[in-house]
Order: structure tokens, then C-alpha cells, then sequence
């Protein structure tokens, strides 16, 4: 998630060379949440992010929402 939080200020398109952040793309890309361009694994080519799905942004919006504090029940 901290890819896709990186990532949503864009500009796009948006170009990973690093093996590590194409992997963590290839997950964010499986779970629908980019639209992107991957290499081959292993390759020698970048991946080219086109833009964050509705979903990628909803995901990045439920994130941000404070949650609310365990409250005690009366016992």
C-alpha cells in the first residue's frame, strides 16, 4: 500500500525500474487496483504505470479514515 500511496500524487505516466517496486506492482496490478505495463520477470525493462483504478483510490481513502478508539463496555 505504500507504493499505491506514493504513487497516487502521479504524474502519470509513471516509470518503476526497480525490481523490488515491479514486484510490489505486479501485486497492486493482480488486486485490480493500477492499470500498468509489466515486464517479463526478470527483464531488463521498466514497468510503466498508466493510472490508479477507482479502487486503488478507494483503498488509498479507507486508509486515510481515522478509526475509532476500543471503547470499554459497561461490566
Amino acid at each position: 500500500m505504500e507504493l499505491l500511496r506514493d504513487m497516487a500524487a502521479g504524474p502519470f505516466p509513471l516509470t518503476l525500474a526497480s525490481e523490488n517496486a515491479i514486484d510490489k506492482l505486479r501485486v497492486l496490478k493482480a488486486a485490480g487496483m493500477v492499470l500498468a505495463w509489466l515486464p517479463e520477470p526478470g527483464g531488463a525493462q521498466p514497468a510503466v504505470v498508466q493510472e490508479l483504478t477507482g479502487l486503488g483510490r478507494a483503498s488509498l481513502k479507507l486508509r486515510e479514515v481515522p478509526r475509532p478508539e476500543a471503547q470499554a463496555l459497561p461490566g
